[in-house]
């Protein structure tokens, strides 16, 4: 099966989320085809549409090699969005490293790698932390992703860093409480522009896309204005990216900066719909007349 536009998708939801089929139906209405297809399926002829968009492969963390090995294979036969160095980039947590190098607020973050010592108390009695999130770098959906605090972090915490070091490099972050109290502040940008924002619970349910409540939100001039400087940074312009923040008493920190499958919240804002089905016409076509009608 063709279309104009493949929606890249995973093996649990083959025929993509709500938001994909709402996307699906926004093209379909402007007169063009999309198909859904699951990223690792071999049967996939990628090269039967012109524009390839990933949207719901949320199980890429599992095997990393397999997706990296995907993207530079599909980048040769058709054109993806986000880009394939995107893609790459954005698939391990040490870009927050390069944003933070380029002057970007994040949470502070400690990454840890396979000949460290994995002495995880060591490394919060160092850093002056008592309450931590231990993550690995090649991580989406919460997977392998654990809180640990006081007395936890010594041993059952030190045992997760070291199962995780088994698979690559780690990292380990202070807990930020006002996910629990104010929530994370998720702002979508679509193209070079932020488009709407929404609040959801930290550390859900482990599933991308499991319809975790969540609430429309009106971000201030300095998130936005972070998530614009966070976007800057990189030298990659992207078709959508989400940038999930969090408050501290300095200003907003910057938690991860999303640019291969987030939840963009599409099917609780309409006019965000129609404004990113028109980015993807666009993107096919080189201005399509059929954009301009969204």
């Amino acid at each position: 099966m063709s279309g104009d536009i493949t929606l890249v998708t995973h093996r649990a939801l083959a025929e993509g989320f709500i938001d994909d089929r709402l996307l699906a139906d926004a093209l379909a209405s402007s007169g063009h085809s999309s198909r859904f297809a699951v990223w690792d399926d071999p049967s996939v002829d990628w090269t039967l549409s012109s524009l390839t968009l990933i949207r719901s492969t949320w199980d890429y963390q599992l095997r990393p090699a397999q997706w990296f090995a995907w993207i530079d294979r599909v980048a040769a036969q058709t054109r993806l969005l986000n880009p394939a160095a995107a893609l790459r980039w954005n698939s391990d947590k040490r870009y927050l490293s390069d944003l933070s190098g380029a002057g970007i607020a994040i949470v502070p973050t400690v990454f840890v790698k396979t000949r460290d010592d994995p002495d995880l108390a060591a490394l919060c009695r160092r850093e002056g932390w008592r309450d931590v999130v231990v993550k690995p770098a090649i991580g989406a959906s919460a997977h392998g992703t654990r809180r640990f605090k006081d007395a936890s972090i010594g041993q059952a915490g030190e045992a997760h860093l070291c199962a995780l070091l088994a698979e690559g490099v780690a990292l380990v972050q202070p807990f930020q409480g006002a996910v629990e109290t104010e929530l994370e502040r998720s702002l979508v940008f679509l193209g070079p522009d932020f488009s709407h924002a929404f609040t959801k619970a930290a550390f859900s349910s482990g599933t991308a896309g499991d319809e975790t409540p969540l609430q429309p939100y009106e971000a201030s001039k300095q998130e936005i204005a972070l998530g614009l400087a966070a976007l800057a940074a990189i030298p990659i312009a992207s078709a959508y990216a989400r940038v999930d923040l969090v408050p501290a008493p300095e200003g907003p920190l910057l938690m991860e900066l999303e640019l291969v499958e987030p939840d963009l919240a599409l099917r609780h804002d309409a006019g965000a719909l129609r404004r990113f089905a028109k980015i993807c016409l666009t993107e096919l076509g080189g201005g399509d007349p059929a954009a301009d009608a969204l």
